[in-house]
């Protein structure tokens, strides 16, 4: 009887070993998994001032030009040829 009383605690201990194997793998795992995350975030947020700041560009771009057409078109502006 001692003897399976050994077998069992022998089984047990090794499977709390694979246990504990297995978890400290997922622990690794996920926090690599959150150090990706982070640099996803920062990813993120560095396209997002990417995009702010194109759309800023594109909106002085498009004032500039509408500025420079009114200029263009202004009555001072036009060339005065003299009527024969």
């Amino acid at each position: 009887m001692t003897k399976m009383n050994y077998i069992m605690l022998e089984e047990l201990e090794e499977e709390r070993n694979k246990l504990t194997t297995d978890f400290d793998e997922m622990k690794k795992n996920v926090q690599k998994v959150e150090v990706e995350l982070n640099q996803m975030k920062n990813n993120l947020n560095a396209l997002a001032g990417a995009i702010q700041l194109s759309n800023r560009l594109v909106e002085s771009a498009k004032k500039q030009e509408y500025e420079v057409d009114e200029k263009v078109d202004s009555p001072d502006n036009r060339m005065n040829f003299p009527s024969e």
